[in-house]
Formats: structure tokens, C-alpha cells, sequence
């Protein structure tokens, strides 16, 4: 860090107090970055700087847009650098965050597979690394345990078992429900062997843990990566598809439109090559321009600074919960084992549904947490041990619009900017409710849901006034 700058110091809103179900206002606690990040400052300033000489890019010979174009197209670089990639030969494709990125990378993937082949995935995927792969891969899973592990032998025994029609594995750098740290680089080796590439999934890793793609000659080499920009400090819509350019080259792009053709004629159309070719559109230049800011902010700070932090809070989490038996840790919960695991940790209060725990501390607490399955439903239902019975029934209510008593759990994830007495207030509260001493009465919206206070939710019309909210919401 520089000078007397602390990480608080870094972060936008850190200070923003929010009103309590008492009448007072608390100093909001984000502990829901797993979702999603606050921005940094130097991206939120990167980007009002920028919005003076914004224009539309590769398209137009005025000054402002040659230097827009300047900027986006040599944005491709500091990615480059933050990753380890090789610009002679990836193209790092800018989107609009990870689920666009391994929806087109599938798409183009289909060009590689002949009949019979398939793309594995392991068995805690996020949905943007599972339902591409549906469309697109005919996926098989590689088991998973509790504790976020893969078995470097079960990947290999999936691969012997298929013999050689195993054309990827799509795998997250990092567990978003339970927040264990995948050996990417060693489960890459065992592809090699078997003639199979590997796609990281990097969205939940690159904010706590340096990236490095390594050199395509080396055995432990990522072939594709993805990632969002909104869970590194730079929620202005971007993400990052790195791969090899010749096989973005192969076929057609995922995207059409234009800006990704050389000329196009009634009966053909001449692709570009390299990354143009899949950035179809006007690309979010605001958005890059946030996201390389926040990048040159990650180098600043250092990932160690970041490590040793999470690695304070998250022992601390366990030390609490471990004297609360009424506490459901998942995956690993041993205060000795914080190293090779990130901030992000799911659990249950014993007898409190997971929505009306997370709605007692926001309300009450004025902490944000996330609580449901997190976008990994069959990973949450394998470490809540559902039986297939209950969940058919579950499916059925769901496609019935009803969201009510739905499995799931709490989860907390840490940022850099929280501190220790933010989780000491967390436990206060997480106090309360096992103890049955919270003071709201709390019903179910059963279509969300979610919980509220009997008096409903906030008027949010008091906190944005920016925002002309509409008298009547549309339906969700």
C-alpha cells in the first residue's frame, strides 16, 4: 500500500449507513462480495476521466475516437500482463462478464468436437460452467467432495473411462459456495496426459489469488480463462475470454453484428480474425477502462496484502462458529486450515430457514449476505444431503412460481476492505438469532422467497433520489 492509504480507503461506499428495523442507521457491512464487489476508487475515477473522451471505437477518424480505440485496444495488454497470457497467441476477447464468456467459448468449441466427444465439468460448478456446456459439450461430471476437492484420480479415471473423447475440462478456480482453492495447474498436467485442455473458471479466484495462465509449453498451462470484472472491484459491466486465437478463428463467432467482419455481401460474410471477430457491437470501452484501472490496483495492494487479511477474518469465522454448535459449517471449518481456501463460507443456523436468517442481519444488523444455492443447486443440494424425492418436489413448486422454504443456505464472503469488528458485529447478531432474541416478527414472501418485517421492506424511494422509481414495479 502507498502512504497512509488503508483498503477501506480504496473502496467506494464503505461509509454508507443504511436504516435499521429500530429506526437507526448502522454502517452497511458487505459481506455478499462473492456476488459482487463495490467499485475501487481508481475505477470509478478512471472512468468519469475517460467519459470526456469517449466515443465510439474502430469506427471513426476523429480524435476522440482513435484515443477511445487507443485505450480499449491496448487494454488487451494489461490483461495480458495480470494473467500471464501470451498475446502472440491468445486473443483476450473482452464481454460482458463470465456467463457470456464460456457461453461463447462453448459455442466455438462446437467446432472442435466431433461426434461422441464430450467436455467434462466437475460436480461444483457454477451455473455459467454447467449450462453452456448442456448446449454445446454433452457433459460429464467429475465428483466432488465436501470439502471442495477433487480427486486428481477421479479426474483421471473419468478421462481413462472415456478413453480419449474428452475433449475439456471446465473446472472453477475457486469454489463460490465453499470457497476452496482448485489446484488448476495440476488438474491441467492430468488433461495433457489424456490430449484433453482446460477452461478456468476465474471469476471467484482472481479477486484473492494471483492468475498465472503459464506459457503454452508448460505441462500446467490454462488453455482458456474467463472472468468478470464485477467481482475484481469494477462492476461496469465487463469480463474477460482469453483462448487460443486459432480456434476462435475456426467457424463462426457466437456473436453476429457489426464491428466482427471484414465486408459482408448478400450470400457472404468475411469474418475478421483475432479478437475483433468476437466482439461484435459497440464493446463497453467505460467498462475495460474500469476493469484494467482495478487490475493496476490489485498490483498496488499486492495478493499477499489481500491473503493474509482473508485468511485473519476466515480463521476468525471458523474460532466462532466452532463454540456454535447450532452452526452448520460447510466444507472445511478447521481454523488451522484458512491457507488454499478463500473468504467464502456457506453454513446454517440450526431450526432458522436460510432466508429468514439472512433477513435478521440485514434488518436488524445491517449486513449484507447472500443466501440461497448460490447458483450451484446441485453442489448445495449434494452438501445439504437432499434426497431425490424432495428435490423433485421442490422443482415442482418452483415451476409452480413459489419460492417458499426452498433449501439453501447462508453464505459470507469476505472483501478486502472488511474488517475485524465488521465480523464481530456479524456474530452479535448471528448471537441473537440462535438465541432467539432478534426483535422483529418476520413473515415469508412465498413467491420470492425471502423474508420481511411485517411492515414490508424499506421505502427504497427515500435512499436514491436520483432514481425515479416507477409507482408500480413490473413483474419479475
Amino acid at each position: 500500500m502507498t502512504g497512509e492509504m488503508t483498503l477501506r480507503d480504496r473502496i467506494v461506499g464503505v461509509d454508507r449507513k443504511v436504516p435499521l428495523l429500530d429506526g437507526s442507521l448502522a454502517t452497511y457491512i458487505n459481506f455478499d462480495n462473492a456476488a459482487s464487489t463495490p467499485p475501487f476508487k481508481v475505477a470509478l475515477e478512471a472512468v468519469n476521466s475517460f467519459m470526456e473522451w469517449y466515443s465510439s471505437i474502430h469506427r471513426g477518424a476523429g480524435f476522440k475516437s482513435r484515443l477511445a480505440s487507443e485505450v480499449y485496444d491496448s487494454s488487451r495488454a494489461v490483461v495480458a500482463d495480470f494473467v500471464g497470457a501470451d498475446p502472440s497467441r491468445d486473443s483476450i476477447i473482452f464481454v460482458s462478464g463470465t456467463t457470456d464468456a464460456i457461453n461463447r467459448l462453448a459455442f466455438n468449441f462446437a467446432y472442435l468436437l466431433n461426434p461422441g466427444e464430450k467436455v467434462a465439468i466437475s460436480g461444483m460448478e457454477h451455473h455459467a460452467n454447467d449450462l453452456p456446456w448442456r448446449r454445446y459439450g454433452n457433459p460429464v461430471r467429475v465428483p466432488v467432495s465436501d470439502e471442495g476437492i477433487i480427486d486428481p484420480d477421479d479426474l483421471r479415471t473419468m478421462l481413462e473411462k472415456h478413453k480419449g473423447t474428452i475433449r475439456l475440462f471446465a473446472v472453477t478456480g475457486a469454489s463460490n459456495v465453499v470457497g476452496t482453492v482448485v489446484p488448476v495447474h495440476d488438474l491441467a498436467e492430468i488433461c495433457h496426459k489424456y490430449g484433453a485442455k482446460i477452461l478456468v473458471d476465474a471469476a471467484q479466484l482472481i479477486p484473492h489469488c494471483r492468475v498465472d495462465m503459464r506459457a503454452h509449453d508448460d505441462p500446467g498451462h490454462i488453455d482458456f480463462l474467463a472472468f468478470s470484472a464485477h467481482k475484481m472491484y469494477a462492476p461496469f459491466g465487463s469480463g474477460v475470454l482469453i483462448a487460443p486465437t486459432d480456434l476462435l478463428n475456426r467457424g463462426d463467432p457466437a456473436i453476429w453484428g457489426g464491428g466482427a467482419v471484414a465486408t459482408v455481401a448478400e450470400d457472404e460474410v468475411v469474418w475478421l480474425e483475432g479478437p475483433e471477430r468476437n466482439e461484435a457491437g459497440s464493446p463497453n470501452v467505460a467498462g475495460v477502462v474500469a476493469m484494467t484501472a482495478a487490475m493496476k490496483e490489485f498490483k498496488s495492494i499486492g495478493y499477499e496484502t489481500l491473503q493474509r487479511m482473508e485468511e485473519t477474518l476466515t480463521k476468525r469465522f471458523f474460532q466462532y462458529a466452532n463454540t456454535r454448535p447450532e452452526i452448520t459449517v460447510y466444507g472445511i471449518s478447521d481454523p488451522k486450515r484458512v491457507q488454499g481456501r478463500l473468504g467464502v463460507i456457506s453454513f446454517n443456523i440450526k431450526n432458522v430457514h436460510h432466508a429468514l436468517g439472512a433477513a435478521i442481519l440485514s434488518y436488524e444488523g445491517g449486513i449484507g449476505v447472500r443466501n440461497g444455492c448460490f447458483c450451484s443447486h446441485i453442489y448445495i443440494l449434494q452438501l445439504l444431503r437432499v434426497p431425490e424425492e424432495e428435490r423433485r418436489i421442490f422443482r415442482r413448486q418452483l415451476r409452480e412460481g413459489l419460492h417458499s422454504n426452498v433449501p439453501g443456505a447462508i453464505r459470507v464472503s469476505f472483501g478486502l476492505y472488511n474488517t475485524p469488528e465488521e465480523l464481530d458485529r456479524l456474530t452479535v447478531v448471528l448471537d441473537s438469532i440462535i438465541e432467539g432474541r432478534y426483535r422483529g416478527a418476520y413473515r415469508e414472501d412465498s413467491v420470492e422467497g425471502s423474508y420481511h418485517p411485517m411492515g414490508g421492506p424499506p421505502d427504497f424511494r427515500r435512499y436514491f433520489d436520483s432514481w425515479d422509481f416507477p409507482k408500480v414495479r413490473m413483474q419479475r
